[in-house]
C-alpha cells in the first residue's frame, strides 16, 4: 500500500509565474506597469468611441434659456 510520492499539481499562481511561488520585485514591477498601461489604453478606447458616437450623431441647435434657438 505504499504508492510511489508523485509531485502535486501547480497552483494557477504558480503556473501564471513559471513554477515560482511569487514573483520577485522585478516581475512585480513590470506587472504593476503593464496593468497602468492598459488602463490607460482602455480610457483612451472609452474616449475614442465616444468621440465616434458623438461625431456620427446630427448637430441639433443651442436652446437659449428663454426657449429661443440660437
Amino acid at each position: 500500500m505504499n504508492e510511489p510520492m508523485r509531485p502535486r499539481a501547480l497552483t494557477y499562481t504558480e503556473m501564471m509565474n513559471g513554477g515560482r511561488q511569487h514573483l520577485d520585485l522585478a516581475d512585480h514591477i513590470r506587472e504593476q506597469e503593464l496593468q497602468r498601461r492598459v488602463g490607460h489604453l482602455e480610457r483612451d478606447v472609452e474616449q475614442l468611441e465616444q468621440a465616434l458616437q458623438d461625431s456620427s450623431m446630427p448637430k441639433r441647435k443651442a436652446a437659449l434659456p428663454d426657449g429661443k434657438t440660437a
